[in-house]
């Protein structure tokens, strides 16, 4: 048995260093200080009482007022119609066409526009605004510069009639 042990360690020469695993070494070693940095730099803030909590309220708000332009019957009418025309090529879709909020007789508005997203470009169908709780939405005439009520904007631009039943 202490013959059989003798010649393990006999015939396994101890193996010389390499510069290339030195590189390698190296390399692994800076990209696991690069990763740790970048962790340590990005990650988010510990409290809760930060800047990521102070913008929450704003983008459920902003959801409320997309939920509430997509519940539009005219505009799921339009969704179906884009979808269908299209065999599934284009979609509607509901995108805010500007960052900042729009003011109008005290209240604010998110700017809202409901799109035609073909796999070529986006074709704006019709703008809106909405308020941040969704209650209230205007329609934009852009050929007018006026802001239309929901009523008014059904009854003279009857939207329904730019799809097919």
């Amino acid at each position: 048995m202490a013959a059989i042990i003798h010649l393990l360690f006999a015939t396994m020469p101890p193996r010389a260093s390499s510069s290339k695993t030195a590189i390698t070494a190296g390399i692994l070693a800076g990209l696991l200080a690069a990763a740790l940095g970048a962790y340590y730099v990005y990650q988010p803030p510990a409290s809760s009482t930060g800047p990521a909590m102070q913008e929450a309220p704003a983008a459920q708000a902003d959801d409320k007022a997309v939920n509430a332009l997509l519940a539009l019957p005219e505009i799921r009418a339009w969704s179906a119609h884009i979808e269908k025309a299209s065999g599934g090529r284009s979609h509607g879709a509901v995108m805010e066409t500007a960052p900042e909020q729009r003011l109008v007789d005290g209240q604010t508005y998110f700017q809202l526009s409901f799109f035609e997203n073909a796999p070529d470009a986006a074709h704006r169908w019709e703008s809106f605004l909405v308020t941040p709780d969704g209650k209230r939405i205007l329609v934009e005439d852009t050929a007018e510069g006026e802001l239309l009520s929901l009523e008014r904007w059904r009854k003279e631009s009857a939207p329904m009639k730019r799809v097919p039943n």
